[in-house]
This record gives C-alpha cells, sequence and structure tokens, in this order.
C-alpha cells in the first residue's frame, strides 16, 4: 500500500474520529453526521482496495477512475450543501416566527402590568 492510500486511510479514520467525537460531546445531530461518515468510510474504501473505484470507473464507462471519485465527491458535496442551505432557511423562518411570538408575549405583559399598575393605582387613591 503506497503513501497515497495510506492518506487516504488516514483522512477517513481521523474524519470518522471527530464525527463520533462532535456527536458525543458537542451535540452533533445525526441528520449531519451521516453524510460524514459516508464521506470517511468512503475514502477509507477506495484507499483500502483501489480496485473498486477502478471496477465502477469501467462499469459506468469512466476513463480515469480518480475522475469518476472526484464526480462523486462533488455530487456528495452539493447534496451536503443543499442540506445545510434547506436547514438554514428553516432555522431563519423559526427564528422569524419565534421574535414574533415573543413580541406578542411582551405587549400582552406590558398590558397586563398596565392593567395591575391601573388597579393599583385605583385602590390606593380610593383608601387615602
Amino acid at each position: 500500500m503506497s503513501s497515497t492510500y495510506l492518506l487516504g486511510v488516514a483522512f477517513g479514520v481521523v474524519v470518522l474520529v471527530s464525527v463520533f467525537l462532535k456527536m458525543r460531546n458537542a451535540g452533533m445531530k445525526e441528520a449531519y453526521a451521516t453524510w460524514w461518515i459516508v464521506i470517511a468510510v468512503g475514502s477509507v474504501l477506495f484507499s483500502v482496495v483501489p480496485g473498486v473505484l477502478e471496477f465502477l470507473s469501467h462499469a459506468l464507462g469512466v476513463a480515469v477512475p480518480l475522475n469518476l471519485g472526484f464526480f462523486v465527491a462533488g455530487i456528495i458535496l452539493l447534496l451536503l450543501s443543499l442540506r445545510f442551505s434547506v436547514d438554514l432557511s428553516q432555522a431563519s423562518e423559526d427564528r422569524r416566527r419565534l421574535t414574533e411570538e415573543i413580541a406578542i408575549l411582551r405587549a400582552e405583559v406590558d398590558a397586563l402590568r398596565n392593567q395591575l399598575d391601573s388597579r393599583g393605582d385605583d385602590t390606593d387613591g380610593t383608601s387615602s
């Protein structure tokens, strides 16, 4: 096994360990971890058994196996980017909705405080 393959295995192992540590310690969600685990396992698989990439590229009619690897990596990164965009959009919408709800609740609390203050002023004024 050449140093290039060892580098691929090392990359995959570092990504796997990092993902599991982030899931355990930093609260990384499984939905995000899945993509990184796929990337890490693919890196290790193609590094340990480089014939798999050659077989797949030959079966799909791709002349250079590395081109297939880059194409698949690009597709995975695009899908990951799409996932992040969707989640970011949802988070932005949730943040907007929560901000509106907080504003409504604050207005209600202020109205209740004003009612209590006015009742407190009425009882103070009548007893004096």
